[in-house]
Formats: structure tokens, sequence, C-alpha cells
């Protein structure tokens, strides 16, 4: 059996495509692993320099040409990767041009088909392939090579007997201009295999599997929008690369460290240090050794909070030239993100505490139409300041906004139901307009116009009459409680922000919960004898508009709490505004794994990631006997990502196995019909689907194109009517969710839900429901911020909901916040569809 290996590292390049100083390091790294005894220990390693096509295509045959079947064959690639327009893959050399129009001139390259059919030609069956490079153009000196669409890495490199690992997927970058050092995959692939601690299964043996996820978890930490991947058949996996040592007393206090900086968040707790402490002394290692190990694995983390540095500085000093900033600012920053390799989520929590310290600009004040036709208006304003004075009457604020614009506070007078000052088309409304413009008739309209005009009698009188003939209208019912409160005087006062713009029945959901709350609580007296009043605010799901309404939200000190927001990447990216400002915000949807990390304001009704992973992994393995797991996510969605990553810990701790083909319904050319080909063709028996709430139908799409193949599982964001619309194609598809009608069988919210709206409610309005309830709970206690988020967080804090008794545990997550499986069945005698629960 021999090892041999072919390693080429290109750097110049003929005008058109940037240099990469980093690849000759790359190479020159990996030859010094590769033919080191103790790791790599391969007989012929050979180094390739700036080839030029012809001589780098011959090496790449040779390579491959007169093997044995037990041989192990290495080829290992860092430079350009291009992709042309029919999206056939293609590695640059030294000589590699393109036509003054751009144009790629193939015959200076070596196509990726051209080196699949000389390993395939091979009789090895122990071929690796290690790409350091993105398939695309280049950019300009100094910036990152980046791929721009779908590269179809298995089909046109894949192979049984081989493994393909690659440094990043179709949209993330690879390249760093650093000068001298190696690149950022290159770097922790030598690191895994020269230190050992690639050797998860710690048998002494570095397989291709282990130096992928090994890699992949140290590139994500220092540059998280990275994606590295693996195509691998069968015992492609398993393909020993390298040795590790066992009982080494340096790797074994290296593991250790990774330990206590993985479950410290990227820093050694003060528990970690003293167990690092004992095991330096009980391995017998120096003190310079101990350190240069901790510094070693706390590198990426370091890399990556440089990056965040760099990107805060760069905002900061653009926004000190106008704020907010201009599209070719954003443009630039956007830029500047890919080349830092940060996902939207870093940037939102970098610039949301930035953005609320910016200074306000003053909109015009909009007043009744009637008033404005008054020959009396002045004397009017003047005595209504003179009533104000006199009244001691209470102040809010407002912040309202035009497009892109934040706006400042507006005072405005409120005594009891008369009339009030408000600015119109602010996304906020609290009675004064419709913003479920899909959801109105004349009675509406003539309620809300009444509310703006402040005759909160007449409010009462149209929409009671609204509701007769529109009784799942939500908003409206809202609007109706908060007129009763003005009659009634004393309210407390919290907002509700949903996508209204975006996902109207979403949104509608969230507020029925939020307003059958309001609802109870004002018809038994308030709380403490003041009426809850609700503000409906629409965030469209977009993080910028969450963050500028959460800044609103903030300054306006009659708000005591936020249900919501609705997407993990709205409420992650409002939430540090929130814990900023001191002022609660309780999710009912939002799933990130890391959302309640921001603060102690932050809470959520809504169960993490982890918990739905771990309880469909459960039943899907234990239970259903699936093994072989595709997992299909928008890698756009925040949640999303958590999702995958989730997921992937929760199968695998369950027995099951994660299928390479990749899935990523975000991608341009995703092709859903290809990628259930590809999955079951690779042994795949289950498809798991992680979707953004605004990705539902792509994600439909590929439930539609399995046709029954695969065994489907989803997320809770699936449990919607569009879902059961789509008919045969979904029927089976296994759904998690904290709540559907009959989960809880004493509990009387379901019968409550049905009278109210005249129909079954779904888990968004329970959860809503509950965030809500939460808030009243603690509102009863104190109507202070600082004092509402201690009281949620205290120990003796509870209260019965719609999924349970609500408590929280420090984090902000629910305490035993259960999880329930629903199964989509066709309704018998019919072709409509329904969840139907699946029995424990």
């Amino acid at each position: 059996m021999a090892k041999v290996a072919l390693l080429i590292g290109v750097s110049e390049y003929e005008p058109g495509l940037s240099p990469l100083p980093a690849t000759i390091k790359d190479v020159e790294a990996m030859q010094r692993v590769l033919l080191h005894s103790k790791i790599g220990g391969f007989d012929d390693v050979t180094l390739l320099l700036n080839p030029q096509q012809h001589e780098m295509a011959v090496a790449i045959e040779t390579l491959f040409d007169g093997r044995q079947k037990d041989d192990l064959l290495l080829l290992f690639f860092s430079g350009h990767g291009i992709k042309d327009e029919s999206g056939k893959l293609y590695f640059a050399a030294r000589n590699t041009r393109k036509t003054e129009k751009g144009v790629l001139v193939k015959a200076t390259t070596v196509a990726a088909s051209f080196v699949h059919e000389v390993m395939s030609n091979s009789r090895c069956k122990r071929e690796v392939v290690i790409l350091d490079c993105c398939f695309s153009g280049a950019f300009a000196e100094g910036l990152l090579a980046r791929d721009d669409g779908f590269v179809d890495i298995r089909n046109q490199l894949g192979g049984e007997g081989r493994a393909v690992l690659t440094s990043s997927t179709s949209t993330q970058y690879s390249f760093e201009q650093q000068g001298s050092d190696t690149s950022t995959y290159t770097r922790y692939i030598v690191e895994g295999l020269e230190t050992g601690a690639a050797d998860k299964n710690e048998d002494g043996l570095i397989s291709v599997d282990e130096l992928h996820e090994y890699a992949t978890k140290a590139v994500q930490e220092a540059t998280p929008a990275m994606k590295p991947e693996i195509y691998a058949i069968k015992e492609g996996y398993k393909i020993n690369i390298a040795k590790a040592p066992i009982d080494d007393p340096k790797l074994k206090y290296r593991r250790e460290v990774e330990y206590w900086v993985e479950s410290g968040n990227g820093e050694i707790s003060f528990t970690g240090r003293a167990a690092l402490e004992g095991l330096h002394e009980e391995l017998e290692l120096t003190s310079e050794d101990a350190a240069a190990i901790e510094t070693k694995v706390l590198a990426p983390v370091e890399v990556y909070k440089k990056k965040l540095q760099r990107y805060e500085q760069a905002f900061r000093n653009e926004i000190k030239l106008g704020f907010p900033p201009s599209d070719k600012i954003r443009t630039n920053l956007k830029r500047l993100q890919q080349a830092l390799g940060l996902r939207d989520e870093d940037i939102a929590l970098i610039e949301a505490p930035i953005i609320v310290e910016q200074p306000l600009i003053a909109p015009p004040v909009v007043f009744p139409p009637s008033r404005l036709q008054n020959n009396n208006f002045l004397q009017y304003v003047g005595t209504s300041i003179i009533g104000v004075f006199l009244g001691g009457i209470l102040v809010y604020f407002l912040l309202p906004r035009t497009l892109n614009t934040l706006q400042p506070i507006v005072e405005t007078p409120i005594n009891l139901c008369a009339e009030e000052t408000y600015s119109l088309n602010d996304r906020i409304s609290l009675g004064e307009e419709i913003l479920l413009k899909q959801d109105t008739n004349p009675d509406k309209e003539a309620g809300v116009k009444a509310f703006f005009e402040g005759n909160c009698q007449l409010v009462v009188d149209k929409l009671n009459s609204y509701r007769k003939a529109n009784i799942t209208d939500p908003e409206a019912l809202i609007y109706l409680n908060n007129a009763k409160a003005r009659q009634k005087g004393d309210r407390l006062k919290i907002v509700v922000s949903v996508p209204i713009g975006t996902n109207p029945n979403v949104a509608k959901e969230i507020l029925r919960g939020v307003a059958q709350a309001q609802d109870e609580v004002n018809s038994s007296g308030g709380i403490n004898g003041k009426a809850l009043e609700v503000g409906i605010a629409n965030d469209d799901n977009d993080p910028s508009e969450a963050v500028q309404l959460a800044t609103r939200f903030g300054k306006d000190a009659s708000i005591l709490a936020v249900v919501g927001h609705n997407s993990s990447n709205a409420s992650l990216s409002a939430a540090p505004v929130y814990q900023k400002d001191g002022l609660v915000m309780i999710s009912p949807t939002s799933f990130a794994q890391n959302l309640t990390s921001v603060g102690n304001y932050i809470f959520r009704t809504a169960p993490s990631v982890k918990s739905i992973a771990d309880s469909v992994s459960n039943y899907a393995i234990k239970i259903a006997g699936k093994t072989n797991f595709l997992i299909c996510v928008d890698y756009q969605g925040i949640d999303n990502q958590s999702f995958n990553n989730e997921f992937v810990k929760a199968i695998k701790a369950a027995g099951g196995q994660i299928n390479s083909t990749e899935c990523d319904i975000s991608a341009r050319d995703f092709n859903p019909s290809v990628v259930i080909s590809q999955a079951v063709g690779s042994n795949a028996n289950a498809l798991v689907l992680g979707l953004y709430i605004d990705k539902i139908k792509q994600g439909l799409a590929v439930a539609q194109s399995n046709k029954g193949q695969l065994t489907v599982f989803g997320s809770p964001t699936l449990f919607t009517n569009e879902t059961l619309k789509e008919g045969r194609g979904i029927n089976g598809l296994i759904i998690s969710a904290p709540w559907y009608p009959t989960a809880f069988p004493n509990n009387i919210f379901p019968q409550k839900a049905q009278k109210l709206w005249g129909a079954t409610v779904n888990w968004r309005t329970a959860t809503a429901y509950d965030a809500t309830l939460a808030i009243i709970a603690g509102l009863e206690r104190t109507n202070r911020r600082d004092e509402l988020q201690k009281v949620l967080h205290s120990s003796s804090f509870s209260v019965d909901g719609a999924t349970g008794k609500i408590q929280f545990l420090p984090s902000g997550d629910r305490i035993n916040n259960e999880i329930f499986l629903v199964k989509v069945q066709e309704i018998p005698g019919s072709d409509k569809y329904e969840f139907v629960p699946i029995k424990p």
C-alpha cells in the first residue's frame, strides 16, 4: 500500500485573476504534516507551485495512473476555481486567462471533468481531494475570491471510495490576503493533523470526516460565514488520512481546553480555569506549554473578535459622515462584511446599539382633519395645552418614521378618551389607523377614524358591530379594548411587533394570542385596577425595521414590555436595543439558540432550536427508525443556521448520520428535484426541513419534489394553513410544535379561543398568549421596567398558560417547554388535509 500526495498551489495569475500569495504557504504546510512519519507518513509528496495548465494536468493524471486498489491518493489544490455559464467547474493554472470580455479561455484551465475522469479511471479506491478555493471570477487585489452561485461539487468530482473536502460553499468566501500566512481553511486542516486534535474518537487515527469536522468548527469560529463541506459516498467518509498520538499530555490538555472554551462560549470560565490548573499539574506540563496550547485553541475566537472590532470601527466612522448610511456606503459595508466572513446576525448585533445612539430628526405632526377645518383651531389648541397643564396629564411618546429615517419623539397628551395627536403611517397604531388593511369594512374604518378623533364610545360601537361579521380579526379586538381602556382611565401599555406587511397570516396568529390575553384581563378588572393597552407595530420581519422600532419603544417610557418579534432575524437584531434600554422583550416564535443570551431583559415562550432538534431526532431515529438524514435549510435565516447546527448534533447524538448532499434553499440555482435525487442515491431515508418563515414556499417545493421517497420532518415554522394547502405532496409530513389543541387536556385555553375567534387557533397564538400572560402576571407585581425583568426571572414566578406552567430559566428560556409532534394527514372522505397529533 502506497500513500502518495500531489499538492498544487497557484499564487500568480494572468491579469483578471487576483494573486493569492497564501497558497504557497498552504502547500508547504501540508507537505510538512504529510511527510512527517508520526503524522501523515506519506511515501511520496509532490509540490507543484504556479504550474502552467499542461504541467498541472499531467501531474494530476500521473497521481492517479497505475495505482493499486488499496493505495491512498491525496490531491490538494489551493488557488482560484472558476465556474462557467453552464455550471461546469475549472481549476486555474498560472497561465489561465480570460478574454477582454471576461470570458474564460477554458484551454488554459484544468477542467473538473478531467480530474473526475482520471480519478474514476484509477484502480485506487481511497482517494481524497482537498480544495481550498471557491469557484468564481476574481476580485480586486486585497479582497477575497468569491463563488457567485451553486457549485455541484458532488456530481462533478464525487465518486465511490472518494472524499472531497471544500473550504466553502457556493455563497461563501475562501481566500484571505494575509501576506505570507496560510489561508483560513488550510490553517485548521494542518492544525488538526499536526496536533492530533482532529482525532475525535481518540483511536489514534484521523479519518477524513474527523478532519472535516475539526476544520469546520475552527473555521466557523474565526469566520462564521464560511461553510466548509465534505462530499463522500459510503466508505469515503472513513478513509484514514493520518495518525494521532495516544496518551500525549499536550493533546490531553488541549482537549480539555477545547471543552472549557466551547462550554464558555469562547472564554474559559473560573471553573474551567480551576480544572485546567489541576490537569496542568497532573500532566506535568510547563506553564509555557500550557499557555501556548490555550493561545492556540483560543486563536479562532480571537480572530473573530478582531473582525467584529474592525467592522464596528468602520461602521462608526461611516455614520459620523452621515446617518443613516447612503446606499453606496451600505454597499461598501456589505463588501467589508463579506471580506471579513461575518454573518448578517453578527452585523446586526454590532450595529443595533450604535444606531440607538444616533440623533433623531423631527417629523411633521398630524392633526385630525376635522380640527384643521375649524376656524377656532388655534383657540382649541391653546385650550388643550392649558387643560394638559392644569390636569397634570401623563405623557407618552410615539417616535414616527419615514422611509429609512429614524424619527424623533412626539409628545402626545393623554386625557382619558380625549383627542390626541398622532403620526400616521409610522408602522405603529394604538387604534388610530388600520395596519391589517386587507381586513376592513366601513364599520372598522369608522371605528378607527373615531379613535383618531378621540370618540371612544363610537369606537366601541363601530368595532363591536364590525366584529359580528369579522370575528377572526385580532386588530379590531385590540383597538376595541384599547378604547375601553381609555374610557376607564388608568392603564398600562405594552406593544406587540409582528410582520404584517410580509406575512399577515402569521401576524394575525400572534395578534390573536395577545388580543385574547388582553381581552381576558381587562374583562376581569384589569391589572390591579388598571386596564391593559396594546400597541401594534409592523416590523415586516426586517432586522433594520425591528431595530428602529425597538429604539422607539425604548425611548417611550410608557411602554412597559414588548411581545415580539416573530423571526429570529428580527428578534436577534432588536434584542440588544431592548437590553440597553432596559425593556423586557418576550418572543413567542423565535427559535435561534443564542437569542436569550443577549441579556437579562430577553425572554421567550417559544422553544429553542436545541429542544426542537432533540425531540425530532429522538423520534425519527429511535421510533421511526430513520438513519440517514438530508438537512435542507435556508442559510440566509439566522435561526436556520442554528437549526442546522443543532440538528447535526442531535442526530449524531441519537445515532444517526448526516447525508452529505448540500441543500440550501436560498441558493440561486437551487433545484429540489436534483437535491432529492442525490440524497436518495446516497442512502438518505429522511429529510429535515428548517425554514425561515418567509421561505415556506421554497421549502414546500422540496417536500413536493420528494414524492414520498424520504420521510419528511419539519420545524414549527411549517405549521401553517399554507402547508396544508399543498395537498398530497406533503401527506405524512411530521412537524414539531410547542402546542396543539389537545396537547393539554385539562387546559381551557382552546375552548376560550374557539369561542372568541370562532375557529381553531394554532401554536403561535398559544405562545403569544403565554408571552402576554407572563407580562400581565409580572405587571401585577410591579409596573417598573427594571423590576419587571427581575420578577420574571424570580424562582417564585409562575403563571398557568396555554402551554402549561410558565416559568423562566435564568437564561430567559422556558422551564420544561414541551415539544409535540403532529403529522399531516388527509381528512377521510375529502381532498383536504389536517394536522394530527402523534401519540408519544
